[in-house]
């Protein structure tokens, strides 16, 4: 399972969440520019682990947000081709789901990470596919 290192994920979470570089770097007592680095290294690998995924599964990329953790795609389950939909959750890693039925903790991560406003599965779809 794919998880991005605990110091890099907590500089990737709080910017996802909204805060600037400056203030992370205040937060944990770090340089901007280290702040800048952890941030550029999480988006690269995340969009690795996307790639990843897709072409090991075969799925076609419809979009790619590393800054907020996600990925758009479309695969075959298993003999239709359906909409995937990926998320990184911190401490947990990559998880895929198919359709747009989405468990009720996947609202509150999108929620957590700026996503969308409030837990609503309308909004995140619509928000996952602009």
């Amino acid at each position: 399972m794919f998880k991005l290192p605990e110091g890099m994920e907590r500089v990737w979470l709080m910017r996802a969440r909204g805060m600037r570089e400056v203030e992370i770097a205040e937060a944990l007592g770090i340089s901007r520019q280290a702040v800048n680095k952890a941030l550029r290294d999480a988006r690269m690998k995340l969009f690795e682990a996307f790639l990843g995924l897709a072409e090991v599964f075969s799925w076609e990329i419809a979009r790619v947000n590393a800054e907020k953790g996600f990925m758009v795609a479309r695969g075959r389950c298993p003999d239709k081709t359906v909409r995937v939909y990926v998320l990184y959750f911190p401490g947990k890693g990559v998880r895929a789901f198919f359709g747009e039925n989405l468990p009720d903790y996947v609202l509150e991560h999108a929620v957590e990470v700026g996503i969308i406003r409030k837990p609503d599965r309308k909004e995140l779809i619509k928000a996952l596919e602009s």
